[in-house]
Order: C-alpha cells, then structure tokens, then sequence
C-alpha cells in the first residue's frame, strides 16, 4: 500500500454519473467524515465494484487518495441491509438519514473526527434497526432516535427539561420552539412574538423524547413496546419541522413516501 492509498469502511449515501462508465460515490466514511470517490467501470456488467456501490451499503474500502476525488480500487461489503430493499416505507425513512447526514455532515476536520466517528456508529446502528423493525411503529421509532441522538452529536440537541427563556424546570403542558430548539413554558409564551415557528407539546410527548435522549442507541427503553403509530408520528413530524428549519430545506425521500400513502 502506497502513500496514497488508504482502507476505511464507509457506508453509500448516493451516487451520480461521471461518465459513461464511471460513478461518483459519495459516502459516509467512520475515519474521515463525508468522502467521494470515483468508481470505475462500475456500469459494466462484469464491474467488480457493482451492487457495492449502492446506495445504503456498507463496505471496507481502499482507495487512492486524489486532489478533487479519490478513486476506489477495492470494495468488501461489511453489511448490504438487505431487508431495507424490500420495504418501501424502511428504504425512504433510510434514505431520509442519509438526506440529513449529507446535509449537516463534511469531510472531517481536527474538529470534527471524534464527532463523525459517533455518527458513523450511529447511522451504522439505525440502518440495522430499521433493518429488523418488526412493524412500521418501530420503523419509525428507530428514525425518531436517530434525530435526537444526531441533533445532539451536531451541536443542535433540543432542551426538553427547561424553559429557554426562564430557565426554570417544565412539568406541564408547555410549547416547542423550532427556531431555538427547546421547549418554552405558558409563562413565558406571553411574551414571544413568534408563534408562527412554535407548536404546542404535550408532557407526555416531552417525557417520552426526554426518555429517548438520554438512552443509548443500542438499548431498548421502557417505551419500546408501549408505543403507538400517534405518540412515535407527533415525535418524528416535531423533530423532522425542527431539522428542515436548521436546514433550511424540506427532505425529498419523504415526499415520496407520503405520495403513496395517498
């Protein structure tokens, strides 16, 4: 291995063309953040690299480090998340963490590689739990604490247990912001002029994310096998407003999921 060449595992967020043959991966890599690389001869029948390099694949690669682009030499898949491919309702919801991860993540920095290491842990743990969901409720409550869990990694983590403005600890009826993040007590609403970006929020919704966010990816929580189609929608549609406004844009793998609910 040459001093160009490196190894890492990284998972396939989308690909586009380059030419006739060749694609442009971008992927989600564990050692170093958002990487694209040019796949060669990927389009030809015969390619070595093939259905490797689809979206929502994992794999150990080498590559030669490039200025602009590196270019893959080798693909071994650690995990294809086969059962995401037959479940339209699994491969949107997937293709929606990847829509957030290419949105908020980049190629790593001294600041950033600790940070991109826990999310590449973290999208790794989703897919394969949204892999194994048994019903569409738990589709979406595993999409619901990959929010949380990547909200907070990035430095956008939601303040559930206390008002933004007052301080002062909430355990009541009270309302969430979309432009700050945090819930904001009755109190305090009086004085707000932004209604427009807020929503009421139930103290058992609030509880249940509180619930949520401080428990660990790979753990169960007590409300796992308690939770309902409406408490796990309420959740994710909060947390989904709340990352389009961080973004800036709304997320096109839902759009399509919700036109064939139609």
């Amino acid at each position: 291995m040459n001093n160009n060449t490196f190894v890492t595992d990284a998972i396939n967020i989308k690909s586009y063309p380059l030419s006739e043959n060749d694609n442009i991966v971008v992927m989600f890599s564990k050692d170093k953040g958002i990487i694209k690389g040019v796949a060669k001869g990927v389009k030809k029948p015969k390619s070595k690299l093939g259905a490797r390099m689809q979206s929502l694949v994992c794999n150990r690669l080498m590559l030669n480090q490039g200025k602009n682009l590196d270019v893959i030499r080798e693909a071994q898949a650690i995990n294809p998340f086969n059962k995401l491919r037959y479940d339209l309702e699994k491969l949107n919801f997937s293709i929606y963490i990847t829509e957030i991860i290419g949105n908020f993540c980049r190629e790593n920095t001294e600041e950033t590689e600790e940070v991109n290491k826990n999310i590449y842990e973290l999208f790794y743990k989703t897919l394969e739990n949204i892999s194994n969901a048994e019903d569409n409720i738990h589709t979406m409550l595993s999409v619901v604490k990959f929010q949380l869990k990547f909200m907070k990694m990035t430095g956008f983590g939601l303040e559930l247990s206390h008002c933004l403005k007052c301080s002062a600890p909430i355990n009541e009826e009270s309302y969430f912001s979309f432009n700050n993040g945090g819930v904001i007590c009755r109190h305090c609403l009086a004085e707000s002029s932004d209604m427009e970006h807020k929503i009421r929020i139930h103290v058992k919704i609030k509880e249940f994310l509180c619930e949520l966010l401080d428990y660990d990816i790979n753990k169960s929580t007590k409300y796992d096998n308690l939770v309902n189609e409406k408490v796990v929608s309420s959740c994710f549609n909060l947390l989904r407003k709340y990352i389009d406004n961080q973004t800036g844009r709304e997320c096109k793998a839902l759009k399509v999921l919700e036109m064939t609910k139609v």
